[in-house]
C-alpha cells in the first residue's frame, strides 16, 4: 500500500486491482478529490456545451470518430471501472500510468459532473442514514447497491458518516451488498474495503462486510431474499448511474416492488437520474446521442409516473445543473 505526504489527510490510499494494478482509493474527503471540483466552471462547461456539440458535428467524419473514441464508451454506456477513473479526476489518479485517451479525458469539465453527482449523492445517503443510525444503536446496517460497480457512493457514505460522529458505526454489523452483472468494479471495492481496514485507517476495527451479488435488474427476485435475510436492519437500496438511467420503466418498477416487500418501514431508496429530453442541457444531450450512450432522460416527471406503480414516494430530489437529478424514496404509510 503506497500513501503520499506526511499528513494523513493529504495521503493517498492504493488498493491492489487486477493482477497487483494499484489504483487509489476514492476518498470524496480528500483535498485532491475536492480540488478536482470546480462549480462555477462546471455550470460554465454546461452553458458553452451546446455550442460545442454542434461545431463537432459540422467537423469531418474523421474528427468527429476521433472524438468518439476519446470518449471511451463501451457497448453504450460508459464501464463501471472507466466512470470510476473519472470520479477520482486528475488530481487522485495522477499517479497513474494512464493511456493518452483516459489521460485527455479525466481533464475534462464535462466528467466533472460525475464527481459532483457521486459527492451529493454520498451527503444525501448520510443525511438520511444519520437519524435512523443515532435512534437506533443496536441495528446493523445494510447497503444493497444496484449496478453498484465499485459502490463508491456507498463507501464514501460510511466515511462521511464515521466524520460526523464514528461511534454511530462501531459495534453494529455493516455490510454492503453490491449488487451487478460485473465483477471488476466490486473487485476493487473489496480491496478498498480490505485497505480501510488496515490499522491506522478510517475503517480500522469497525465490522464492515462486502457481498458481491451476481446480479441482472430485469430478474430481482435476488433483492427480495436478501431483504428477508437482512429483516430488522437499517436498509438503504441505491443505484448512482445504474439502474434509474439506463432501466427500463418495468425494471425500475419491478426492483423497487421487491424491495418494498421485506424491508423494514424505514427503509429508503436513493439514487441518480437524468433530466428528461424537453429540460436537460442541450450540450449533455447532443453529446450522449453524438457518441452514442442509450441513456434514459427519465426526468422527476417520469419517476413519479413511475411510483404511482409502486408504494413508494418521493421524499427529496437535488437538482445538478439541468442534467442530474438526485431523491430519496420512502415507505408510502
Amino acid at each position: 500500500m503506497k500513501t503520499m505526504n506526511a499528513n494523513h489527510n493529504q495521503r493517498i490510499l492504493y488498493a491492489a486491482f487486477d493482477d497487483e494494478i494499484q489504483l487509489p482509493v476514492l476518498d470524496i474527503t480528500h483535498p485532491l478529490f475536492n480540488a478536482s471540483i470546480d462549480e462555477q466552471a462546471y455550470h460554465l462547461s454546461c452553458l458553452k456545451s451546446a455550442r460545442s456539440i454542434e461545431a463537432l458535428k459540422k467537423m469531418p467524419g474523421f474528427i468527429r470518430n476521433l472524438f468518439v473514441k476519446m470518449s471511451n464508451v463501451d457497448n453504450s454506456y460508459l464501464s463501471g471501472m472507466r466512470t470510476l477513473l473519472y470520479k477520482l479526476g486528475s488530481g487522485l489518479s495522477r499517479e497513474i500510468k494512464l493511456g493518452f485517451r483516459d489521460k485527455w479525458a479525466v481533464k475534462q469539465t464535462s466528467f466533472m459532473g460525475l464527481r459532483i453527482r457521486l459527492r451529493d449523492l454520498c451527503r444525501l445517503q448520510s443525511k438520511n442514514l444519520l437519524p435512523q443510525l443515532k435512534q437506533f444503536p443496536e441495528r446493523n446496517l445494510c447497503f444493497f447497491n444496484i449496478a453498484g460497480g465499485a459502490a463508491t457512493d456507498s463507501i464514501n457514505t460510511l466515511i462521511l458518516i464515521q466524520e460526523c460522529d464514528p461511534e454511530l458505526l462501531k459495534r453494529r454489523k455493516i455490510e454492503i451488498n453490491i449488487l451487478d452483472i460485473d465483477l471488476y468494479g466490486p473487485n476493487y471495492a473489496k480491496r478498498c474495503i480490505d485497505v480501510l481496514q488496515q490499522p491506522g485507517e478510517r475503517f480500522h476495527g469497525l465490522d464492515i462486510t462486502l457481498n458481491t451479488v451476481h446480479y441482472d435488474w430485469s430478474q430481482p427476485e435476488a433483492l427480495l431474499k436478501l431483504s428477508l435475510e437482512r429483516s430488522g436492519w437499517i436498509q438503504l437500496c441505491s443505484s448512482e448511474g445504474g439502474l434509474f438511467e439506463y432501466g427500463s420503466d418495468s425494471a425500475i418498477i419491478e426492483n423497487l416492488n421487491h424491495f418494498f416487500i421485506n424491508s423494514p418501514a424505514d427503509a429508503r431508496v436513493t439514487g441518480s437520474l437524468i433530466f428528461d429530453r424537453v429540460h436537460v442541457n442541450p450540450g449533455y444531450l447532443g453529446f450522449t446521442e453524438f457518441i452514442g450512450v442509450q441513456i434514459r432522460y427519465l426526468g422527476l416527471e417520469g419517476l413519479q409516473r413511475i411510483l404511482t406503480q409502486t408504494s413508494w414516494v418521493l421524499e427529496e430530489s437535488h437538482k445538478i445543473d439541468t442534467i442530474y437529478i438526485l431523491f430519496t424514496l420512502k415507505k408510502a404509510w
